[in-house]
């Protein structure tokens, strides 16, 4: 079966994607300009996917082997086409987001049907370079914990400025995920802390380059000839 464990360790989750914001995308054009290929990487569904869109065969969705056969058997029905469909990306917005060293797409794209709520992973080629980011396929109302949860599940820490949103609903996220958004958030606090005190030293370095003290002040008068 499709691995959706989640890190285990906040202290292993990047940090690369602190300062990212959301890009305004028009899906229609990427579609085009990607040749219409679905741009969404789907997840395996579950049995629990089947059973909601009319799996109907008599596989045991028990075993590996009796859902692998019943996933084969649900491609091409008009089920998997609505399941298919029901994860696409709906605002015209998208979150910047590679992959973690040793995370491949499949598996943070299996993550997020588990605790990632309302996002789903695209990637898609803009100018012959490849691009993945986080989509949410819902809207009307806040979703800032489902695309942190959707981070996580992608080997980073959120965006900063996903984290005050997104730590005011830490109930809505799924249990397993909730202790790694947070120590996730408190990382990103330490490194701004350390991002400002590095700037705080450069003010005061280039302040001394523009305007050195007064020699007369600051030397201490010598011997007289």
């Amino acid at each position: 079966m499709s691995d959706c464990t989640l890190p285990t360790d906040a202290s292993r989750l990047g940090l690369r994607h602190r300062d990212v914001a959301s890009i305004h995308v028009d899906w229609d054009k990427i579609r085009s300009d990607n040749d219409y290929e679905d741009i969404v990487v789907h997840p395996k569904p579950t049995a629990d996917v089947l059973r909601e869109h009319g799996y109907e065969g008599d596989e045991d969705l028990t075993t590996e082997e009796g859902l692998e056969a019943a996933i084969e058997e649900f491609e091409g029905t008009r089920g998997h086409d609505e399941w298919r469909d029901a994860n696409q990306p709906m605002m015209n917005y998208v979150w910047p987001c590679e992959m973690a060293y040793g995370t491949s797409k499949e598996t943070a794209a299996q993550r997020m049907a588990e605790h990632g709520g309302a996002t789903c992973l695209v990637s898609y080629s803009i100018g012959g370079e490849e691009f993945v980011g986080i989509a949410l396929t819902g809207g009307g109302m806040n979703l800032a914990h489902d695309l942190a949860a959707a981070y996580v599940c992608c080997g980073h820490a959120p965006p900063l400025a996903l984290l005050d949103d997104a730590l005011s609903q830490i109930n809505e996220m799924s249990a397993p995920v909730r202790p790694l958004v947070v120590e996730a958030a408190a990382r990103v606090v330490e490194s701004l802390r350390w991002s400002a005190t590095s700037l705080e030293e450069r003010v005061e370095r280039a302040r001394t380059v523009i305007a050195p003290p007064d020699v007369a002040e600051t030397s201490a008068p010598g011997p007289r000839a």
